[in-house]
C-alpha cells in the first residue's frame, strides 16, 4: 500500500512539474490530479483500517492499474515530446512536428480523460459496493497489507527505444550465461517503459517458465522483495499463505 501511494505522489509531483509541457490538456490534467487526491485519501484509510474484505482488494487492485496506465501514458507523452526536441531542425520538419504535436496531444486528452473515468467509476463502486462502511467495520483488525507492482501486456508506441528493446531482448534469450541486465541513465529517458516493453515481449515469455516484476523504492525490505516474487511465480491459492511467511522460509521457497 505505501508503494501504491508513493506511485500515486510521484505522477502527481510530475504532473505538476511538468503543467507547461500540457498545453492545450490543461483541464484534463488537473482533473486527473483531484482525483488521484481522492485515490489517496481512499488508500490511506484502507491502509489504517488494515482491511480484509475481498471487495477492498479487488478495489485496491484496479487502483493499481490505474496508477500504473497512467503513468505510462504520461511518461509515453514525454517521451514523444524530447524525441521532437530533437528532430526541430528544418522548417518542413517543424510543420510535420506541428501537426504531430496536436494529434498527440487530442489523444494524450483522450486517454487522460480515460483514466478520470475510470477513476470515478472505482469510487462508484466503493460507494456502491459500502467499500467504505467495511473498513470502517472492520476497524483495527490487523492483515497484512497488499503490496504488489507487477507489469502486464500492453501496447504501446517505444518512441526511440526500438533499437534498445530489440538488443536487451537479445541479451536475454540468445546469451545463456547473462544474469543481470541492468538498465541505467537518469529520470525521464523512458527506462521503465524499456524494462517493461521487456518484460511482456513474447520472445522472453517463451524463453522463461516464470516471470516476476518487483519494483522498490529506497525504503523497502527484503522480506517484501522476496514476498513480491514467490507471489508472481505462484498459484493465487498460495499468495496468502507466502504473507505469512518469515524471512527463512521465503528464502528456502526461493532457493
Amino acid at each position: 500500500m505505501e508503494l501504491l501511494t508513493l506511485g500515486i505522489d510521484k505522477l502527481w509531483d510530475r504532473l505538476t512539474k511538468e503543467y507547461e509541457t500540457f498545453k492545450g490538456v490543461e483541464d484534463q490534467v488537473t482533473e486527473l490530479k483531484s482525483k488521484l487526491n481522492s485515490l489517496k485519501s481512499f488508500l490511506k484509510d484502507a491502509d489504517a483500517k488494515k482491511h480484509t474484505s475481498e471487495r477492498v482488494r479487488n478495489c485496491v487492485e484496479e487502483i493499481k492499474e490505474i496508477v500504473y496506465d497512467a503513468d505510462d501514458i504520461t511518461e509515453s507523452f514525454f517521451l514523444k515530446e524530447k524525441f521532437r526536441n530533437i528532430q526541430k531542425r528544418s522548417i518542413m520538419k517543424r510543420i510535420k512536428i506541428f501537426a504531430s504535436t496536436i494529434l498527440d496531444c487530442m489523444e494524450f486528452a483522450s486517454d487522460i480523460g480515460g483514466i478520470s473515468k475510470r477513476i470515478t467509476n472505482v469510487i462508484q463502486d466503493m460507494q456502491t459496493f459500502g467499500v467504505q462502511e467495511l473498513m470502517n467495520s472492520e476497524g483495527s483488525r490487523s492483515s497484512h497489507p497488499l503490496r504488489k507492482e507487477f507489469a502486464r501486456g500492453y501496447e504501446t508506441n517505444l518512441v526511440g527505444l526500438e533499437a534498445n528493446a530489440k538488443k536487451l531482448v537479445g541479451y536475454l534469450v540468445e546469451e545463456n550465461d547473462i544474469q543481470i541486465v541492468s538498465i541505467t541513465g537518469m529520470g525521464g529517458l523512458g527506462k521503465t517503459t524499456l524494462a517493461r516493453e521487456v518484460f511482456n515481449h513474447e520472445d522472453v515469455k517463451d524463453q522463461f517458465q516464470g516471470l516476476a516484476w518487483v519494483c522498490v523504492s529506497q525504503e523497502f525490505t527484503q522480506i517484501y522483495v522476496w514476498q513480491t516474487i514467490l507471489q508472481s511465480l505462484t498459484s493465487r491459492e498460495k499468495k496468502d499463505e507466502i504473507l505469512k511467511m518469515n524471512a527463512d522460509d521465503l528464502q528456502d521457497e526461493l532457493s
